[in-house]
């Protein structure tokens, strides 16, 4: 599980929605909201697209052998990815800036950006 901050300083509001469960909350524009015990999530800022919050739980992605700690979530936007990876329970801030950028800041454990393909062809 894991606990976020969004700060978004975007000019548009969006949702956060828990996958697991029906809960949706809006994140206004020029506000701060903070959600705790998340497993995975998908936030939605309008005009800019979505950030899903994929729990990994004990489960490693393959060929990434660091970051090292127990419990693990893919973070992924667009085209990229972050790997992050912490003890106990994960601590985020998500900020979203006047330009509709994305930064994100562990508080604890270890988050590493990594490239995942987006679509592969199996033969």
């Amino acid at each position: 599980m894991f606990n976020i901050k969004i700060i978004n300083n975007f000019r548009y509001s969006g949702t956060l929605r828990k996958t697991d469960e029906s809960d949706e909350w809006v994140i206004n524009h020029n506000h701060t909201a903070e959600k705790n015990d998340l497993k995975s999530a998908l936030l939605q800022i309008y005009t800019i697209g979505q950030v899903a919050f994929l729990d990994l739980g004990e489960k490693k992605i393959e060929n990434y052998p660091y970051p090292t700690e127990k419990y693990g979530l893919l973070i992924r936007c667009h085209s990229t990815e972050v790997y992050y990876r912490y003890e106990e329970k994960g601590d985020i801030i998500l900020t979203i800036d006047e330009l509709g950028c994305y930064s994100i800041e562990v508080q604890n454990g270890t988050a590493v950006e990594i490239k995942l393909p987006e679509l592969s062809i199996k033969n």
